[in-house]
Parts: C-alpha cells; sequence; structure tokens
C-alpha cells in the first residue's frame, strides 16, 4: 500500500500532510521496507570573474564570487554531479503502534558538505496516544512546507527558495574575535547545512472531519548539528506546526488534491562568543492543488541570529553574522499539468537580508521557469532556469569609495543559474 502511494505522488499532485506521510506507516506494509532516490544535476551559472574591485578586496579580481559557483564544492561555475542520492528503510516494529524511518545521503550538497556520508533521518513513532502521537530522533522541524515536501516526490525545482535557504537551512557557526552587539561580526562556519532537521522530540496528530483535516505538531530540538547527537548548550528549540486541510473528494496521500494554509513558530538561542543569542523563525503559508492546477504561497522571517556568508563572498573569507538581526522573504509559485506527462512551473522568491542595519541590507529576487516531464512512473526530468538578482539597498549607507564600489560590484557580478535534473526513485 505505502509503495502504491509513494510511486503515484510523482505522476501526480505535490498536496499532502507531510507530518503523517513522514512519520507513520499503514499497519499493513510490513515490517522493513527499503527505498531510494538518485538526482544527478548539472547546472550552470552564466556569470564572469569579477572585475573592478578595489582596495583590499582587488586581490580578489579574476575570481567568481561564491554566489556564481555550484555548491557544494564551490570551484567553478558549471557542475554535473549527484545533487542528491539517498537510501532509506522505513516499516513497522509493532504495527499500528510504533514505525521508524531510516535515510543517508551520499550525494554532493550541503548535508554531506563535511562528510561523503550522512544519516539524515533515524526516528522512531509512537502510536499509542490518541490525538498525540511522539515521534523521536532526527527528522525535518515542523516549519516551512518547502522544508517538509518530500524532494523526489513533490518538489517541482531543483534548488530551494533563497528565503528557505538563508532562514531554514542551518550551518553552525563559531566567532572568531569581538561580537558587536548591532550590525555583523567576524564567524567561522563548523557544521554542514542542517537540510531542514534536527535531534528532538516531537508531538502531532491529525483528525478529520468531513472533509476538513486538522494537523499539529509540537516539537523540542538540540538546535545543534545533525551529524551531533547531544546538544551543544543547555537551550533547547521549541517549534510549533498548525494546519488547516480541505481535502477534495477521497484524494489521500502525497497525491491528494486539497486547500491548505498553515501557520508556524521556531524559538531558540544560539552561542556566539562568550553570549547566546534568540534564533526565531516563524512563516504563514497557502497551498491550492485540484486537477492539473497548483499554487502555493508562503511568508517567512527571521529574528536574531542571521548568518549571511562570507564576506567578502571568495572561498575562505570570514563569515558574516548579525547577532540581534531581522531579515524576511516570501516566494508565490504555480504549475500547470498541461499534459498527463508534462508540467510547466513558475516561481518568484524574494528574501531581504540584515534589514536592522542599512548598509549591510541585501535584497534577492529570483524568477524560476521550470518543466517538468514525467516520462516513467518512478522517473522525471526537470528543467529550470533561474534569473537571479541582488540588490544593494541603501548605498548611500557604505561609505564612499571602495566599500561602496565592491558592494555594487558584487551585487550586480551575480549570474542567471540554468540545471536540468534527473529523479529515479525505488
Amino acid at each position: 500500500m505505502k509503495r502504491t502511494l509513494l510511486a503515484a505522488g510523482l505522476t501526480s499532485a505535490h498536496a499532502a500532510n507531510w507530518l503523517q506521510l513522514q512519520g507513520n506507516e499503514p499497519a499493513d506494509t510490513g515490517y522493513y521496507q527499503f527505498f531510494g532516490f538518485l538526482q544527478p544535476t548539472y547546472t550552470y551559472i552564466d556569470a564572469d570573474a569579477i572585475q573592478g574591485l578595489a582596495g583590499s578586496a582587488a586581490a580578489f579580481n579574476g575570481q567568481l564570487t561564491l554566489p556564481n559557483r555550484v555548491g557544494p564544492e564551490l570551484t567553478d561555475n558549471t557542475e554535473l554531479h549527484f545533487f542528491r542520492a539517498r537510501l532509506g528503510m522505513r516499516g513497522n516494529l509493532v504495527p499500528g503502534k510504533i514505525n521508524y524511518f531510516l535515510l543517508a545521503e551520499a550525494g554532493k550538497n550541503a548535508i554531506t558538505s563535511e562528510r561523503d556520508l550522512m544519516m539524515t533521518d533515524a526516528s522512531i513513532t509512537f502510536n499509542y496516544i490518541p490525538g498525540a502521537r511522539i515521534r523521536a530522533g532526527l527528522f525535518k522541524v515542523p516549519t516551512s512546507e518547502e522544508a517538509l515536501v518530500a524532494v523526489h516526490l513533490a518538489f517541482p525545482y531543483v534548488y530551494f527558495t533563497n528565503v528557505a535557504n538563508n532562514l531554514l537551512i542551518e550551518n553552525q557557526v563559531r566567532s572568531t574575535g569581538p561580537v558587536a552587539l548591532s550590525g555583523a561580526s567576524n564567524g567561522k562556519t563548523v557544521s554542514a547545512g542542517s537540510g531542514f532537521r534536527d535531534w528532538g522530540v516531537q508531538v502531532y496528530d491529525w483528525f478529520e472531519r468531513d472533509a476538513w483535516e486538522f494537523s499539529y505538531a509540537l516539537m523540542v530540538s538540540n538546535g545543534n548539528e545533525i551529524e551531533e547527537l547531544g546538544d551543544d548548550d543547555s537551550h533547547k528549540d521549541i517549534t510549533g506546526r498548525l494546519q488547516a486541510s480541505y481535502v477534495f473528494g477521497k484524494s489521500r496521500g502525497p497525491n491528494r488534491e486539497d486547500a491548505s494554509v498553515w501557520i508556524w513558530h521556531q524559538d531558540g538561542k544560539r552561542r556566539f562568543g562568550t553570549q547566546t543569542f534568540d534564533r526565531i523563525r516563524e512563516g504563514i503559508g497557502a497551498r491550492y492543488q485540484k486537477g492539473p492546477w497548483r499554487a502555493t504561497a508562503e511568508y517567512l522571517r527571521g529574528d536574531g541570529m542571521i548568518v549571511s556568508g562570507p564576506n567578502p563572498p571568495f572561498p575562505g573569507q570570514p563569515t558574516q553574522v548579525g547577532v540581534n538581526e531581522k531579515a524576511d522573504g516570501w516566494y508565490v509559485e504555480g504549475g500547470w499539468r498541461f499534459h498527463k506527462d508534462w508540467e510547466v512551473d513558475l516561481r518568484y522568491d524574494y528574501f531581504d537580508r540584515m534589514t536592522k542595519t542599512a548598509a549591510l541590507e541585501r535584497e534577492f529576487d529570483t524568477t524560476t521557469l521550470g518543466v517538468n516531464w514525467y516520462f516513467y512512473k518512478n522517473t522525471r526530468l526537470t528543467l529550470n532556469y533561474e534569473w537571479r538578482d541582488v540588490k544593494v539597498s541603501n548605498p548611500s549607507a557604505i561609505p564612499a569609495g571602495a566599500q561602496r564600489n565592491n558592494a555594487l560590484a558584487i551585487a550586480n557580478n551575480v549570474g542567471d543559474r540554468a540545471s536540468i535534473e534527473l529523479t529515479w526513485f525505488f
């Protein structure tokens, strides 16, 4: 039954209750089931090496900036690699009462930037308390819909939005000098990307009322890097999510048709230097999926710890960290299945970073045109072209001369990105 549902997800709709599908197993699916997927991906960024940098940054003239390099190696503007290569096992220990979910990653992405093989999911779910299922271990934190979706079944694009990448995929950072309570400080990245996941305990469930479904999740998690079972301080992240869905007809599983709204909030702290600072994330969103049409919109914001990456944006440079900063962003996207095997997708996403400090504020907007070809029941080909733009929000707040010149040159140098990805799962 479960394998049938998963297979249907690739060739049908993209809506689902991901808390249910990723945390639970039907009682009749047996004690174990192997699954996995491969996503070989080719990416090309249409950008030239930067020129015109002045002052101390002049040493970087003739190099590609990090936004114009393909991750995670970040060596060139073009690359063919296995973006994701995951193998897992899921099933029941006590049918209908205790189930588990295991998944490992061997692809080339943020999760494996420090190690070639990483465990991404290792959880067990207890279904004994009516209205309060308990899931413990390593798994996705109940935040944004973009973070929760199963990428091989229901994510129609190659890359995530700017706002999800920046606010929800976390790399642990450590200070490398004095910590400024306003503006930005220098730090060092000391972990791989979180992949939207954390170690913790979650209480959740869903309730059906005629065509309506209501679900909730409340998770307590470490807020540490995912390769560490324990915490690195005495503070825990608290994340809660509520969702209401109107389900059309009797559709179920990853291919159901529905109209949904959700809201979530995450409250945590991170140590940077000798102090701890807030790391707050929250968002709201809505989705509609029926027949050949799909539309999704989400708004996300961050408060406290905001990490903007290496500054200047070249390998080996200090990571810029704001400990009392703000950022926010949103996206709207839609798809049209104009043929049973073909779908066209369009997405616009906007991200505004470091909004409390005029000289540091940057705005990112990306328009993505995509096509998906579902040419076999468990295989699809995705083509994306992204028009990418970066804006220095307040040039006059940056000292005139080399600093302002360099900020504008780096922003204007960001190139468009084209990618093609094959998804095959079993």
